[in-house]
């Protein structure tokens, strides 16, 4: 502490600092520096701080004291500014502390607001309020009258004074039947029950009418009568404009979710397999919340296929669905392609800016398909976007808030790549709340021959082929097969042998020659040149003897293949061998 600091502390006696925390208001002394030295108790109560949180801390970073270096640097007091400090609004004075003609320090005297500032908010709005249902009143209907429980008129709009050749002078105070023929305001007052859309006659023109009476708690306190067509022409004009409007909406929205929406719901995915069945049951169950949902999967198993299903189903379905490959952008390009930019934020920025994908997906879905390869640097961009919900455009100065929900998907083992340090493990735990696992066709054993005969009906369909069957020999090297390109794959090479079949039954030759050449006679048996194919079936057929020996004893079959009882029930499963 300097000399200044000193003696401003050597000046509060115990009588003095007794005195300032006996305050309402909130009391800080600070030195040249701006060094706080003294802060009472009111002060510490209304910060939400403790004095030892305070006491010796740069004013500079607390709110209620900020400019008191300039006024220091002046000499001349700062009085009555709001300050905002966290969610609290701040009434405060800033004075030089002047000892023996010299300034040696500030004071700081401040009081809390936030409720004043909240009641004056709170008395705007009413009045505004109050403002726009007088245009209301004016405005939308064609006539309005408002009665007392005598009947007597309390208040009628000037449209409907035009219509009934009075004025607002004339009706006020006037029973209502002295002003409105074959009114029956009075009667629903009497009653308590409300005429909703009644057809009334008056000065010779057939209007549409609405009585209601109004209440205090159990009481009547009066009525309300409103015209709801002078005319009925209007009537039915407003209802062909409403129904040309409904029929135009329709189409925008079709078209909106065309361009902007997903293209898959959850029929779409076609499930043989108890895994897969899994995995769709808990993609429906997630969709509904707003949760961020992490993909996992093979290459075209399908992880996009889900992303489009789960947004379909989930509240935000009417909104955008945003897609965005993150291995396919370039890396000098992420960070644009993802934030946006404004106008001249870089050499060859589009004129008034550009917004990004973040951003386009306000009120809908961000899927992030393969953000195993998003680059570091942009991983933790995009961290703070799933934290603080807000994105800032390159060359901007305030962020956007964004509603934005996500779902990511990688075929990359994202442990692996943490270990490694290529990918982020708190981006992991934020984007990972529930993870939803695809399995790959080669574990899906012969539920594929089911996929592969939809996806024949299917294609039948789009290129108008009638192919009705796989052959025996081509079954087979769809089960021996690995199916490294999963789905995908499986409906290129089906797209391929339909159009060479045309109809009839699916064989061999019909398939792409990789295929083709899997597949040899060996000692009077088909095996394939599938090495991971073959361990496969070779591996199950040991599985079968094991058990068939065992009498289906699961703990004997482990022990006499040698290997723990957990991996006995991981391969069993694969193979779908458990009802064993």
């Amino acid at each position: 502490m300097g000399i200044t600091g000193d003696v401003l502390q050597n000046g509060l006696t115990p009588e003095t600092r007794q005195l300032l925390d006996s305050l309402s208001n909130g009391v800080m002394i600070v030195d040249k520096r701006g060094v706080i030295l003294y802060v009472n108790q009111a002060g510490c109560g209304m910060l939400g701080l403790k004095r030892h949180e305070v006491l010796f801390q740069n004013i500079t970073g607390i709110a209620p004291g900020t400019d008191i270096l300039q006024v220091m640097k002046e000499g001349k007091p700062s009085l009555a500014n709001e300050v905002r400090f966290g969610d609290k609004m701040f009434l405060a004075n800033r004075t030089p502390y002047v000892l023996d003609g010299e300034i040696v320090g500030g004071i700081s005297v401040f009081q809390d607001i936030t409720a004043y500032e909240l009641a004056f908010k709170k008395m705007s709005a009413q009045e505004r309020e109050l403002q726009q249902f007088r245009e209301l009143v004016d405005q939308l209907y064609d006539g309005l009258v408002m009665c007392d429980r005598e009947g007597r008129i309390t208040m009628i709009n000037q449209t409907y004074c035009d219509f009934l050749g009075t004025t607002i002078e004339e009706a006020i105070g006037k029973h209502i039947t002295e002003v409105i023929e074959n009114t029956r305001m009075h009667l629903v007052i009497q009653t308590g029950k409300p005429e909703l859309g009644h057809l009334m006659r008056l000065r010779n023109r057939d209007i549409i009418v609405s009585r209601m009476p109004l209440r205090e708690g159990d009481e009547i306190v009066g009525g309300l009568g409103k015209v709801l067509f002078s005319d009925l022409r209007e009537l039915r004009g407003l209802v062909e404009r409403y129904n040309i409007m409904e029929r135009k909406l329709d189409y925008y929205r079709q078209e909106l979710k065309r361009v902007m929406g997903t293209k898959y719901s959850f029929n779409s995915i076609f499930s043989d397999h108890h895994l897969l069945a899994e995995a769709i049951e808990l993609a429906k169950k997630v969709a509904k919340t707003k949760s961020s949902i992490l993909i996992l999967g093979e290459s075209g198993t399908g992880k996009e296929l889900f992303a489009h299903a789960i947004h379909e189903a989930s509240p935000r379905g009417e909104g955008p669905f945003i897609r965005v490959n993150c291995a396919a952008i370039p890396k000098d390009l992420i960070e644009a392609e993802l934030f946006g930019y404004e106008e001249g934020a870089f050499t060859g920025a589009k004129k008034g800016g550009k917004p990004g994908k973040i951003e386009l997906a306000h009120g809908g879905t961000l899927f992030l398909d393969e953000v195993g390869d998003m680059p570091l640097d942009m991983q933790v961009k995009l961290l703070r976007v799933l934290q603080e919900r807000e994105v800032e455009r390159v060359g901007a100065t305030k962020p956007i808030n964004v509603d934005i929900r996500v779902i990511a998907a990688t075929h990359r083992p994202l442990e692996k790549l943490i270990a490694e340090g290529r990918f982020r493990q708190d981006l992991y735990y934020r984007l990972n709340v529930f993870t939803i696992s695809i399995p790959p066709l080669r574990v899906q054993g012969h539920a594929i021959l089911s996929l592969a005969h939809h996806l024949i009906w299917k294609l039948n369909q789009e290129l108008c082929t009638a192919v009705t069957e796989l052959s025996p020999r081509v079954e087979e090297i769809f089960l021996s097969h690995s199916w490294p390109g999963n789905v995908r794959e499986m409906h290129n090479v089906l797209e391929r042998a339909l159009q060479l079949a045309d109809s009839g039954t699916l064989q061999p030759d019909h398939l792409p020659p990789y295929l083709q050449d899997r597949q040899v006679i060996l000692k009077g048996e088909a095996v394939t040149l599938d090495l991971e194919a073959e361990l496969a079936k070779t591996e199950k057929r040991v599985l079968e003897l094991a058990l068939e020996k065992c009498q289906g004893n699961k703990v004997k079959a482990s022990q006499v293949l040698g290997i723990h009882r957990a991996s006995l029930y991981r391969k069993l499963e694969r193979h779908g061998l458990l009802s064993l």
